[in-house]
């Protein structure tokens, strides 16, 4: 079994045949055992719920026009129970045909010798005739009222009831030929004997209109039953009252009528099938309230499944469907087989062309093209890999040999910079140096014959050149402090009385021509938590610089607070500023805007470091027509 399996899987042909009986197989079963299990079922339900909806529809109507009949019935009884004078109760059946135009007559019929002025008889009876209305006292020895059905079964029952419905025996009536129904109601007096009945008759031919008005199929037709099984409605008119559902002559609908005339007798709801006319059909039947008798609506089953019928039109419209899509398959199937070998094609032309880069996905098939196009697939994966690994060596090779050209770059800019750096440093410590030693040199033979001002100008000037010595050596000192990232040291101080302390203590190199002053938004208790020498060294590399490049106006230093977080020191001057093109080196170490000024190039930046440590930062603000503003942000705490 085995064997045999892998024989079919390894066929092409084979797996072709088996897939496309298959699917057929597969397509016709599923489709045949669809339709015809839910069609069927589906158009019988619906014929049962329209049919079951159009029987309680017009049950609704016929009882709500029985209930006219009625409650027109007790309201005249009322008005008659306890009445003596005749003349009223001819009116009262007067005025009952009048105002409802659907009733045929109205009688009110007394006991023998109710009214002894009158006779033995007195029944008054109002009867429609046309447009016009009659009425005449019946009752004589030939016609003894009181004896029929619609007089004794009220009498008997105590109650109002219907009459079944009967073909008229007044010799005097006009409507002798129609079937008339009767709702009949025992009258009382006031001590409560029993002393007539109301009568009201309407014809069975609005019965018969009402239910022929349902025709939920072409072909329909409605019947109804009376108690006892006799026609009261239905298509052929001779039969009514004359033949019962028992008396079909249809031998093969014998059993099925006798069946359906007993449930309907039953007054039960349902659908049965039937021979009707050599037809066969669907009988939907439902008792009638307020009586005992029963309707149904006879549907032909030609009517009942046309629908059913014009599916089987869809099903051999959806055999053809199948067999297209059959084709399809196999077509798509037959493509499929013959796809990888021109994609084996193809990807053996661009390997020989030297395009490796393009692959063949894997195949589960098991077949001699699967197994082919598999090898093919490792075969260009190994040559691939192979490439890939040449081609990422050369690709490695030639990065290193940037890196390793970046790195010599990066080499010789380094020992550049280290050379500009110390030729720099060193021009910046012997020029102070070479002057407090010449100075040093001049006091040290002259020093009693200098007068005392030129002798104050000589110190003053070997302190200044001092201090930028000293100068020189912390920005060293700092700049070894941030590469070896120094702890913090926090304490709270006063931001004013930082600011006023560097300010009073600073001495300016043009004292007559520039004003140092100092501005604060900030109230004097006003306290920050941070590290207050970087602050300080940080401010005193603000103001050496405003100084150096200031020779006349002001230098203003102003504190505020921006937001609830941090506060800012400004450094403002008004001396010859910064060009835009030198804004974005100013904070690059060792860069120098002009390699003839003071400085290597380390204060700037080491203070936006130093700021940056402490959480806050230092920014040149956007230029303005004269001198530079640097921002110092810190925070709060």
């Amino acid at each position: 079994m085995r064997s045999l399996w892998n024989h079919i899987v390894k066929r092409l042909s084979v797996k072709l045949g088996l897939a496309i009986a298959l699917v057929v197989t597969v397509i016709f079963i599923v489709s045949v055992s669809f339709l015809f299990s839910i069609t069927k079922d589906f158009v019988r339900q619906s014929a049962v719920k329209r049919a079951s909806l159009i029987l309680d529809n017009t049950a609704q109507r016929i009882s709500d026009i029985m209930g006219e009949v009625e409650m027109t019935a007790d309201n005249l009884a009322w008005y008659v129970d306890g009445c003596q004078d005749p003349d009223s109760l001819i009116r009262f059946t007067r005025e009952i045909l009048e105002e409802n135009a659907h009733f045929i007559s109205c009688s009110i019929s007394m006991e023998p010798d109710y009214f002894k002025q009158y006779g033995r008889y007195f029944s008054i009876y109002s009867v429609r005739d046309g447009d016009s209305i009659s009425t005449a006292q019946y009752g004589s020895d030939d016609f003894q009222y009181f004896h029929l059905d619609w007089y004794t079964k009220p009498q008997a029952l105590r109650q109002g009831c219907w009459i079944d419905p009967y073909l008229n025996t007044n010799p005097k009536a006009e409507y002798q030929a129609d079937i008339i129904s009767t709702y009949a109601r025992p009258l009382y007096s006031r001590e409560g004997y029993f002393i007539g009945v109301v009568a009201i008759d309407v014809k069975l031919r609005w019965l018969s209109q009402e239910i022929t008005k349902v025709s939920p199929y072409p072909h329909s037709s409605s019947i109804v039953i009376g108690g006892k099984g006799q026609y009261l409605v239905h298509p052929d008119t001779t039969k009514l009252l004359k033949e019962t559902i028992f008396s079909d002559p249809d031998p093969r609908a014998k059993a099925a009528a006798d069946s359906l005339g007993r449930k309907m007798i039953a007054r039960e709801s349902g659908v049965q099938q039937m021979v009707v006319d050599g037809n066969d059909a669907l009988v939907f039947y439902r008792p009638m309230d307020k009586t005992d008798g029963s309707m149904a609506i006879v549907c032909p089953e030609d009517d009942v499944f046309s629908g059913y019928n014009r599916l089987l039109y869809i099903v051999w419209i959806t055999a053809f469907i199948g067999l297209l899509v059959i084709m399809i398959f196999c077509f798509q199937t037959i493509r499929g087989a013959i796809t990888p070998l021109h994609l084996l094609a193809h990807q053996a032309h661009d390997i020989a062309e030297g395009h490796y880069s393009s692959r063949l996905p894997k195949t589960t098939r098991g077949d001699t093209i699967g197994q082919l196009q598999n090898s093919f697939v490792d075969m260009q994966q190994s040559l691939s890999d192979y490439v890939d690994d040449i081609n990422r060596l050369n690709t490695q090779m030639e990065q290193r040999n940037q890196e390793l050209h970046a790195a010599n770059e990066k080499a010789l800019e380094a020992d550049r910079k280290k050379t500009a750096f110390l030729q720099d440093m060193m021009h910046q410590i012997r020029t102070p140096l070479n002057i407090i030693v010449g100075f040093s040199q001049v006091l040290n033979d002259n020093f009693h014959e200098l007068p005392e001002e030129e002798s104050k100008n000589i110190i003053q000037m070997m302190r200044e050149n001092a201090r930028k010595v000293v100068r020189i050596s912390k920005m060293l000192v700092s700049f070894s402090s941030e590469k070896g990232r120094l702890a913090l040291t926090k304490e709270t101080f006063s931001c004013n009385a930082l600011c006023r302390e560097m300010v009073g203590n600073y001495r300016l190199s043009s004292p007559y021509t520039v004003k140092l002053r100092f501005e604060t938004t900030l109230p004097d208790d006003f306290m920050v938590h941070t590290d207050k020498q970087r602050v300080r060294l940080i401010l005193e590399e603000l103001l050496s610089n405003a100084d150096k490049f200031t020779q006349q106006g002001t230098i203003t230093v102003s504190c505020n607070k921006p937001d609830d977080k941090t506060v800012s020191i400004a450094v403002i001057d008004t001396g010859i500023g910064i060009a835009q093109a030198d804004r974005q080196m100013i904070f690059t170490l060792f860069a120098k805007v002009d390699h003839f000024s003071e400085g290597i190039g380390l204060g700037l930046p080491l203070s936006k470091r130093a700021a940056q440590r402490i959480g806050g930062d230092l920014v040149l603000a956007p230029a303005s027509h004269t001198g530079a503003a640097f921002i110092l942000t810190i925070p709060i705490s």
